[in-house]
């Protein structure tokens, strides 16, 4: 793979985590310049995301990542409600207390569960692994080699989840909303909005970026 592919597969990589950056104001293409310029803390962010304050703290989140944080509970809850007519759905989801957590949970799974594909919402712990990446890079927990490994390991596992960036979309909203544990409009309403600009923006990474681009072999991952 020539130098140009390779920079273009890791923009792909970076871009995966979009929503995050455009939260924290960074600018596309989402590099270590325009990142640095928007001047968030990386490192805060690392420190609350699992304690993560050096490379094998980095380590320990990407392999939790990866083995699922939100998507194993949405994808059992998923099952359950595949069992069921969408009648007995709704019913199920009406015997629960609308204060509780089990609610907010199989609300959120009833709603987008015929919408996603068998990989559910893993989008949602894949797109924020992408920025929180980043955030090890900028913090100075990993080098730029060691980034690369990272985004592209995790680029070739979101490549075999999902069809297109609508389709990668979705699932990161249903996560969003599965983890957060918020059903109100005005919440669902901003997501929407957020995800929408990243489709259709004019200098949007998600617009710019094919989703079938060519992705490298990912090289070994830091020990």
């Amino acid at each position: 793979m020539d130098d140009y592919s390779y920079r273009r597969a890791l923009q792909w990589a970076t871009a995966l985590g979009g929503p995050l950056f455009e939260r924290y104001k960074a600018k596309p293409p989402y590099g270590v310049y325009e990142c640095a310029k928007a001047r968030f803390d990386a490192a805060g962010l690392l420190a609350a995301q699992g304690n993560v304050r050096d490379a094998s703290g980095v380590r320990d989140m990407a392999e939790r990542v990866w083995a699922g944080v939100y998507n194993p509970g949405f994808q059992q809850i998923r099952l359950l409600l595949a069992g069921l007519t969408l009648a007995e759905r709704r019913a199920y989801v009406d015997s629960l207390p609308a204060d509780s957590d089990r609610y907010r949970f199989v609300y959120t799974v009833n709603q987008y569960m015929d919408r996603l594909p068998p990989a559910g919402i893993a989008a949602w712990d894949l797109g924020q692994l992408a920025f929180h990446i980043r955030c090890a890079r900028l913090a100075g927990h990993i080098g730029e080699n060691e980034e690369n490994a990272y985004l592209l390991h995790n680029a070739v596992r979101v490549r075999f989840s999902y069809r297109s960036w609508p389709d990668y979309a979705v699932a990161y909203m249903a996560g969003k909303q599965y983890g957060e544990e918020d059903l109100s409009e005005e919440r669902s309403e901003l997501n929407l909005e957020q995800l929408r600009r990243l489709l259709t923006g004019k200098n949007s990474p998600w617009r710019e970026l094919e989703w079938d681009i060519v992705l490298p072999e990912p090289p070994a991952l830091p020990e």
